[in-house]
C-alpha cells in the first residue's frame, strides 16, 4: 500500500471583514481559529491575500492559512502559495461549509467536483485538478425558508452557538487526525461518527 500524500497546507475558507465574520460561509475560517486557539496560536497577516500561521504537526511542518480574496476567488492565494512552495494540490487540505450537508455533519474526501461550494470550485479551476482534499461541514437547517444563497451569508442566530461550537470542536478534532495519521483514517474516524450522529438527531426529531 502507496503512502499518503502529506498534508502540508490547510486552508480555512470564508469572507473577510465584521460584516462576514459570525455567517455561516465563514465555517471555515471559524474552525481554523478554533483550532488555532486550542493551540495556544495566532494567524498573523502573510505575504498575500491571506493570513497564516505556522504548525509543526508529528509528520512535519505544516501552514495554515485563512485567504481574504473573498469566497468566489478562494484559488488565487491558494493557487500561488502551492506554486511557491512547491507543494502538489494532494498536500492541501480545505476546510469549508457545505449548505448540502445538515448542520453537524462533517465530510472529508480526497477528491471531488466543488458540488456548488464557490470556494472549493475556485480552487479546482485554478490548480486544474479535483484531486483537493476537503473537509466540509454541513450548516444547512430545515427552519429556513428563503434561498440558499441568502442562507449562507446569513449570521448563525445566538441560538445555535452552543451547537456550533461542538461542530467546531469536531472540525478541530479532524484536522489534528488527518495531520497525525492521514486522509484514509480521518475518513474512516469522522465521516463515519459524523452519519451516525445525524441518523441519531434525525430519530430524536421524530419523537
Amino acid at each position: 500500500m502507496s503512502e499518503e500524500p502529506p498534508i502540508l497546507l490547510v486552508a480555512g475558507l470564508g469572507n473577510p471583514g465584521l460584516r462576514y465574520s459570525r455567517t455561516w460561509h465563514n465555517m471555515g475560517y471559524l474552525t481554523l481559529d478554533y483550532w488555532a486557539e486550542s493551540k495556544g496560536l495566532t494567524f498573523k497577516p502573510g505575504r498575500g491575500d491571506y493570513f497564516q500561521l505556522s504548525y509543526q504537526s508529528p509528520n512535519g511542518k505544516v501552514l495554515f492559512i485563512k485567504p481574504t480574496a473573498y469566497m468566489n476567488l478562494s484559488g488565487v492565494p491558494v493557487g500561488r502559495i502551492l506554486r511557491y512552495q512547491d507543494y502538489l494540490p494532494e498536500n492541501s487540505l480545505i476546510v469549508c461549509d457545505d449548505v448540502a450537508l445538515p448542520l453537524g455533519t462533517l465530510r472529508i474526501r480526497r477528491s471531488g467536483s466543488g458540488g456548488g461550494q464557490k470556494g472549493l470550485s475556485s480552487i479546482i479551476a485554478e490548480l486544474g485538478t479535483e484531486d483537493v482534499p476537503r473537509m466540509r461541514l454541513g450548516i444547512f437547517t430545515e427552519k429556513w425558508r428563503g434561498e440558499l444563497s441568502d442562507y449562507v451569508l446569513s449570521r448563525i442566530p445566538k441560538a445555535l452557538y452552543d451547537e456550533v461550537k461542538k461542530i467546531l470542536a469536531a472540525g478541530s478534532e479532524a484536522i489534528d487526525i488527518i495531520l497525525e495519521e492521514g486522509i484514509t483514517s480521518a475518513m474512516n474516524k469522522v465521516n463515519r461518527r459524523s452519519t451516525e450522529d445525524t441518523n441519531q438527531q434525525s430519530t430524536d426529531n421524530k419523537r
